[in-house]
C-alpha cells in the first residue's frame, strides 16, 4: 500500500527509509558503549533491578545529567521519524520513546553484570528524558512545519536534490558529533591505535608532532570540505556553508575541553593544529573549483591519508586521560564518551564507503548517458 507524505508526519519516503537506517546503526552504537569494557562478566551480588530503587548517587553531577540526556536525543529523533511513518507523528512519538526506554533499562541492567561499569537509575531517567525530547522534537522538522519548513527551503536551495546529497549531510553533522571526544586532536577522526593496543611508530618530538597533527587537520578539512561542496547547487555558497561548519566544529572542540574541565578550553589549538587550519582551508578555497567526480575523489583519498596519519602519529605524553573517561571512575560521561569514541572510530569507514558508492554512481550514470 502506498503511503502518502502526510501519512508519514511530512517527511518524505527517503527521508523514513534514512532514519531507520540511521537509527539501527546509532542502537549498535549505543549498545558498544554502554556495555564497554566487555571484560570481567560476573553475576551480580543480588537482584539485577535493585538500582531502580537506589539513592540518589553522591558521584552524579549536572554534566553526567546533561550528556546522558543528550546521548538519547537522536535515538528518540530517529525512531520517531521512522515510527511514525505510518500511524502518524503522535504515535511515532510514543512508540519512539517506549522503545528507548527498553533499551536503557536493558543497558542499564547489563551494568550489573560488569564490575567496570555502575548501573544508574538517574542515567535511566536521563535517557528517556533524552529520548523523549528527541522523539517530541521530531515532528517540528517535517517539511510542513515552520521550522522543518524552513530547513527544507535551505537544504533544497542550497543542495542538489536526492538521498546521496542527504546521506553527505548526516555523515557533515556526524563528523561535527565526533569533536565531541575530548582526547582526540582536532579532526582525528579515526584513531585506533589505542582500542586494538597498537605501538607507535614514531617517537614523539616537536617537529614531528606538528607535522603529524598538521597533516592530520589539513586532509580532513579538506576531505569533509570536498564532500559537502560536491553535493551544493552554487559555486559562490561553498565556502560560505564549509565555513560554517568548520565553525561549528572548533566551537564543539572548545565547548568539549571545558566539559571535562581538565585543560583550558583551547589546548587543542597548538601550532600544528593551526597550521593545518590555514593550509587547509587556501587549499579548499581553490579545490572547490574542481569537477563534482574529482571532489569525491579527492575527498575520499584525504580521508583515508588523515586517517593513515592519525595512526601512525606519535603519542603525546603530555596529554592525560581524565578519570571520568576511564572506566571504573566516578562518573557516567563514560557512556557518552564511548559513543563519540566510536563514531570517531568508524567515521571514516562510514565516510569512504559513501564517497566509494557517489563515484561508483556517478562513472555508473556517465556510461550511460
Amino acid at each position: 500500500m502506498q503511503v502518502s507524505e502526510a501519512q508519514r508526519g511530512g517527511f518524505s519516503s527517503h527521508s523514513v527509509r534514512l532514519a531507520w537506517i540511521l537509527a539501527l546503526a546509532y542502537l549498535l552504537v549505543i549498545v558498544h558503549a554502554s556495555l564497554q569494557p566487555y571484560r570481567g562478566w560476573r553475576a551480580p551480588p543480588d537482584e539485577i533491578l535493585r538500582f531502580l530503587a537506589a539513592p540518589w548517587p553522591r558521584y552524579i553531577t549536572p554534566g553526567d545529567i546533561i550528556v546522558n540526556l543528550a546521548a538519547y536525543v537522536p535515538l528518540g529523533f530517529l525512531l520517531s521519524v521512522g515510527c511514525g511513518a505510518r500511524r502518524g507523528a503522535g504515535f511515532g512519538v510514543f512508540l519512539a520513546a517506549l522503545c528507548a526506554v527498553g533499551l536503557s533499562l536493558a543497558m542499564e541492567s547489563a551494568q550489573m553484570f560488569l564490575p567496570a561499569r555502575i548501573a544508574s537509575n538517574v542515567d535511566l531517567l536521563a535517557n528517556c528524558l533524552g529520548a523523549l525530547i528527541g522523539a517530541m522534537a521530531a515532528p517540528l522538522f517535517a517539511p510542513t512545519r515552520i521550522l522543518g519548513g524552513k530547513l527544507h527551503a535551505a537544504r533544497h536551495r542550497l543542495f542538489v536534490e536526492g538521498m546521496a546529497a542527504d546521506v553527505a549531510l548526516v555523515i557533515a553533522c556526524l563528523w561535527l558529533v565526533t569533536q565531541f571526544h575530548p582526547t582526540a586532536q582536532l579532526f582525528g577522526t579515526g584513531g585506533i591505535r589505542a582500542t586494538f593496543d597498537l605501538p607507535a611508530y614514531f617517537v614523539h618530538a616537536p617537529q614531528t608532532a606538528l607535522t603529524f597533527e598538521a597533516a592530520v587537520v589539513l586532509l580532513n578539512l579538506l576531505g569533509t570540505g570536498l564532500m559537502i561542496a560536491a553535493f551544493m547547487r552554487g559555486n559562490p555558497r561553498h565556502m560560505l556553508a564549509i565555513g560554517a561548519v568548520i565553525g561549528s566544529a572548533l566551537l564543539i572542540k572548545t565547548a568539549a575541553a571545558a566539559l571535562i574541565r581538565t585543560t583550558a578550553p583551547l589546548a587543542w589549538l597548538t601550532p600544528g593544529v593551526s597550521l593545518g587550519l590555514l593550509a587547509g582551508w587556501l587549499l579548499l578555497y581553490g579545490a572547490v573549483r574542481l569537477p563534482q567526480t574529482a571532489k569525491l575523489a579527492v575527498a575520499a583519498l584525504c580521508i583515508v591519508l588523515a586517517t593513515v596519519a592519525i595512526n601512525l602519529a606519535p603519542g603525546n605524553p603530555y596529554q592525560s586521560v581524565p578519570l571520568k573517561l576511564i572506566a571504573g571512575g566516578a562518573s557516567h560521561f563514560l557512556s557518552f564518551s564511548g559513543i563519540v569514541r566510536a563514531l570517531s572510530e568508524l567515521w571514516p569507514l562510514l565516510s569512504v564507503g559513501f564517497l566509494t558508492y557517489a563515484l561508483a554512481g556517478r562513472a555508473a550514470a556517465i556510461r550511460y548517458n
